[in-house]
This record gives C-alpha cells, structure tokens and sequence, in this order.
C-alpha cells in the first residue's frame, strides 16, 4: 500500500525533520523513497548537492541501523532524486497524481514556503491537489525534537460514525499488521446535545454514549479479526482539536490518523481549525486521508 513515498525538502535542516519518519517506513515496509525540490535554475547544482548528501546520510542511517540488528535483514534503500522548476504546491501535487505516489510526508515548518504548509494557503493546495494519504510533520526549532520512538508503536484515529469518517482506517490497518502497530479508537460526542420531551439530559447523554460505543465496538472486532491491538475511548467535550491532542500526547500515541471528510467536525480537519490545532498542540505526526466522494 506504502511502496513509493514522496518527501518534498526545501535544503533547510528544519525541513529534514520528516526523514526519519520517512527512513523507518522505508525500511520496515521495503518502499522507495523520493526526494523532490522545487528550485529555480540557478539554485539546480546546489539543490542537486544537497539532495545527494542527503541520500548518502539515509543510507548510512539504514547501514548503522543494520549493524545495531544484524539478525534482522534490511535491504538497500531505493533512493530518487527529482528536482523541478515552478510552483511548489502545483508541482508536488502533479508529480504526486502523475506518478502513483502513495504517501507523501511534509514538514510543517522550514524555508522557501514549507513554513506555510501546513498552516496556511499552500498546504491547502498541495491537500487539496492529490487524492493519496498525506502525513504531516511538526518540526519546531531542532532536528534533536524528533520522537525517537517513531510512527510504528500506536495510532490514534478518531472517528464520527460515519463511512466517510472511517477512510483512513484501511491505512491504519495496514501500518498495524505490517508494522506491529496498537490502534486507539476514539469518538467524542458533543456535550451540548439537548434533550427533548420526556427524556433527561442524563437519559440522552447515556444514550449517545451508549450508540458510539457500540460503533466503536464494531469497528474494533474487524481490527481483532485481523490480529491488531486495540482499544476504544469515548469522551464529552466540545473540542475536537483540544481532545484529540491531549487524548493523542494521554495514550502516548506515536501518530494520530484523521479522515479529511466526515460530519461532527471531521469534515474540518484539514481545511478548517482542528488539524492545525492538533498540529501546533505537539509534535505527533498527523496523517490526513481524503475520503472518496470529498470535495478537492
């Protein structure tokens, strides 16, 4: 599913803070790893150096990762440079939809409008312009502020009950079974539900939390029949963001995996305030999925 991942740099340090992140999906899924710059001409010879220098420290990476566990194989990386005059968003999304990319990973913060990406108009564009997963990357003033534990240890997905809110999930399953990764479930229900007629606050509130768990339940047993570790979390609140973030940092989750479409606020997450919240709340990577039928 993960067998060519695109990885946009800029020739800043900052923006580097996705490549290990990158490095273990590559080694552990066996995937093709491509390195794009968008520079113009005059900028080509120097780009051109920094992106070989780049590939050389990933593959002494892999090197020094396969002398720490020589009872474990690891194969070479396959490692592509591309670099590319025009403009960034447009020309990531066209590589990205022109040559069958199936996950790209982004910094959050770097130079040459990287710093834009995920918080303003070019992320935008660049989520806008691709149908493939898209994992963004908080990096803040330092290469050292990666988590060393990386992508693979847990995921948490939240979900809002509906089939559109659960397109990341065939993503999530496939990190859990080839990466070993636990899953936690989460829902949050919205406290401000009124209650109508003869029917309590309490009897209302017990009855939602009664639907989303037997939602989640069933979303659980098909992760159980696959082998995957698994736990659910329901909880009344009127943040998303402010939820996900603290439940996400809570459980010690190593990735929060989101669907870009969905209702109860799930259809904001990319482009309205919650993904950027959950963004700036930590550095956990976010992976962001747009459900089929969505609007670009």
């Amino acid at each position: 599913m993960f067998q060519k991942i695109l990885v946009p740099l800029d020739g800043s340090t900052l923006a580097e803070v996705v490549l290990p992140y990158a490095e273990e999906l590559v080694r552990r899924l066996h995937a093709e790893l491509i390195l794009l710059c968008v520079c113009d001409s005059a900028q080509q010879q120097e780009q051109q150096e920094y992106l070989e220098g780049v590939v050389w420290k990933v593959k002494q990476r892999v090197e020094e990762y396969r002398q720490k566990y020589p009872d474990l194989a690891f194969e070479d990386p396959v490692v592509e440079i591309i670099m590319f005059n025009g403009n960034p968003p447009e020309v990531i999304a066209d590589y990205v939809e022109g040559n069958a990319i199936d996950l790209t990973m982004m910094a959050t913060h770097g130079r040459s409008g990287i710093s834009r990406w995920a918080m303003g108009s070019v992320a935008d564009k660049v989520i806008r312009g691709v149908t493939c997963p898209i994992c963004l990357i908080r990096a803040r003033s330092s290469h050292d502020e990666v988590r060393t534990d990386g992508l693979a240890r847990r995921i948490f997905m939240p979900l809002d009950g509906s089939g559109a809110g659960e397109a990341a999930l065939p993503y999530v399953e496939y990190f859990a079974e080839k990466l070993g990764t636990e899953v936690v479930l989460f829902q949050s229900v919205d406290k401000r539900d009124e209650c109508s007629g003869e029917v309590s606050w309490m009897e209302l509130r017990n009855a939602v939390e009664r639907n989303a768990k037997i939602y989640l339940r069933k979303v659980e047993a098909g992760l159980i029949s696959r082998g995957i570790a698994v736990r659910t979390m329901v909880e009344f609140g009127g943040s998303p963001a402010r939820e996900i973030s603290e439940l996400a940092t809570r459980t010690m989750s190593t990735m929060v995996a989101m669907s870009t479409h969905g209702r109860s606020g799930v259809d904001r997450m990319v482009f309205g305030s919650v993904a950027e919240k959950v963004l700036r709340a930590g550095n956990i990577p976010v992976l962001l999925v747009r459900a089929p039928g969505a609007e670009p």
